[in-house]
């Protein structure tokens, strides 16, 4: 199990001055998806979409889509999820089309 991060605001020190905190951690039940898209030859792939499904049964067609990113400039992505859940990922990239030129 892991822990939430805390952020506490601490105001300015004044010279000699002396401040001390108690800090308690909550449990975090979360986890993440963190994963690189590339092409065959190893590039990155930047801008693909990749699609979170739930999958609650054995059934591959009994899917419930969560939510979606983009792939950025490295090819990465990251969800996080609740713990304890099945997921799917569907990566779909559509390369634009290089027109043909013009005829002269």
């Amino acid at each position: 199990m892991g822990f939430k991060l805390l952020r506490v605001n601490v105001r300015k020190l004044e010279a000699n001055e002396q401040r001390e905190l108690k800090l308690v951690l909550e449990p975090e039940d979360r986890a993440v998806i963190h994963g690189i898209v590339k092409f065959p030859d190893g590039r990155p792939v930047e801008g693909a979409v990749v699609k979170l499904f739930h999958q609650p049964t054995r059934d591959p067609c009994k899917l419930v889509p969560v939510t979606f990113a983009f792939t950025d400039k490295c090819g990465q992505f990251l969800f996080g999820v609740p713990s304890g859940r099945n997921f799917v990922i569907k990566v779909f990239l559509l390369e634009d089309e290089v027109p043909d030129p013009p005829d002269c």
